[in-house]
This record gives structure tokens, C-alpha cells and sequence, in this order.
């Protein structure tokens, strides 16, 4: 495949969802915050409201890996925390909750293997960019913890364009940036309907990180959309790592 630029969706693309290894690692931490704001609950109850809130609730332009105090407040709401002390309580958990998400990222070990990938890709000349629905801050924050930013030629967040995928609008800025022509770019996702569907529809090329069904989650993350056959992806890959076997 001849294209000049390479751009990643960032959440299951570059990084995996780090959020259940970030609620293991943090577990003690959690139910100490709990505590010492008088509110005593069970780690099966806890984790249970909260893992919850962030498969069913999507705000626009919300982070579910770097996680914000709305889908908190929430679980605080089902935990039964009085409203006015929701604020306070879910900004600390929400510090603790972010810092190990950075621990998580920096320690994973795929993100290595990502490294390579990219650096494998531009020895090749190529450009690479991100286009993922995310807060702008929370974005760049992820990708300064895996140390992923320097490969980028510009990261672009659903928050600073105004838009969220699977809205064109946000591909069409994407393209004004990279450059036209479209076909000279390819986009690499893991969403069949947020990402590979716009991606073609505009010309692009795209290719189709394939995950497990399991890792699915029915309205914000949903693979077992079926995609029509002028949808579907010029390629399907199991691993980045064969984008360098693809991409010439």
C-alpha cells in the first residue's frame, strides 16, 4: 500500500484500555478514599458501579482511559453519596485514578512494540498523525505518559476540533491537516463504524485493527458492526506490527 501519511486512532489502536488494570493496581487506594470521607464500601461494589457507569455513560468529547469526574459523580450517585459531596470526592479519586493510569502506560509492555512499529514507519518517510475522540488534555497527557508523542507529526482530539468520530467533519479536518489527496492517506482504527465507515466514505485508505469480541462494548466501542462491502477495510490486521509488512 503506497500512501504518504499513517494516521492511529489512539484508545485499542496505539494503547489498549488500561482501565480495569488501573482499577486492580489502585483497588486499596480507592477504598481508602472512600473510607476517610466516611463512606465504607465493599471492593466488589465499588468496582461493580464503576465499571458499569463507564460502559453505558458517553459523554461527548469524555476520556473513558484517563477516566473524568462526570462518569465519577455518577458511580458516587449509585454509591449512594449525597450530591454535594460528589464534587470533592471524585476529583480524588479521580487523582488516584490517574496515577496509575500512568504507571499502567508506562509499564506496558505493547507500548514498546509500538514504538518500534512507528519508528519502523517513519524510516519509511511516512507522516504520522492520531485522530481520536478524547479531551485534548487527556489525550496529549496519555501519549506524553507512554512517551508516543515524539513519533507524531500532530495529535488531534475530538475536543479541539468539535466534533467526535463518526462524524465526517472531524475526518475532513484531519485530511486539511495531513494533506490531500485522501488517497494518499491511511487510516488505522479498531471501530468499524467510528472509524474504517468515515475513512472510506472519504476517500481514504483504512485498515482495521482487528480485537477480540470480548473487548466490545455495545455504543461507544461496538466490533461486531457489520460494514457494507464499498465499508470495508483495504486491510485487516490482527497486530500493528503488520502495518510494516503493508505499508510500502
Amino acid at each position: 500500500m503506497k500512501v504518504d501519511a499513517v494516521v492511529f486512532d489512539y484508545g485499542n489502536t496505539l494503547v489498549l484500555d488500561p482501565f480495569e488494570k488501573v482499577l486492580i493496581l489502585k483497588a486499596y487506594d480507592f477504598l481508602k478514599v472512600m473510607e476517610k470521607n466516611g463512606y465504607e464500601v465493599s471492593k466488589k461494589r465499588f468496582f461493580e458501579a464503576w465499571k458499569k457507569i463507564n460502559e453505558t455513560v458517553n459523554h461527548p468529547f469524555c476520556s473513558h482511559f484517563a477516566q473524568d469526574t462526570r462518569f465519577l459523580k455518577i458511580v458516587l450517585e449509585k454509591l449512594g453519596v449525597p450530591k454535594n459531596k460528589r464534587g470533592e470526592l471524585s476529583h480524588q479519586l479521580l487523582v488516584v485514578y490517574r496515577s496509575g493510569l500512568k504507571y499502567v502506560l508506562r509499564k506496558d509492555k505493547r507500548v514498546a512494540e509500538v514504538k518500534d512499529i512507528l519508528s519502523g514507519l517513519k524510516k519509511k518517510g511516512k507522516r504520522l498523525y492520531v485522530l481520536s475522540n478524547e479531551m485534548n488534555d487527556m489525550l496529549n497527557m496519555q501519549i506524553s505518559f507512554t512517551g508516543l508523542h515524539k513519533f507524531f507529526n500532530k495529535i488531534i482530539s475530538s475536543e479541539s476540533v468539535g466534533f467526535e468520530k463518526p462524524d465526517p467533519k472531524i475526518f475532513r479536518h484531519m485530511i486539511n491537516i495531513v494533506g490531500p489527496p485522501e488517497e494518499n492517506i491511511v487510516y488505522v482504527g479498531d471501530d468499524p463504524e467510528g472509524d474504517i465507515k468515515p475513512a472510506k466514505a472519504l476517500g481514504m485508505k483504512a485498515i482495521l485493527l482487528k480485537l477480540p469480541n470480548a473487548m466490545s462494548i455495545k455504543g461507544w466501542r461496538d466490533y461486531n458492526f457489520r460494514l457494507k462491502a464499498k465499508e470495508k477495510p483495504d486491510f485487516v490486521i490482527k497486530d500493528l506490527s503488520e502495518l510494516l509488512d503493508i505499508v510500502e
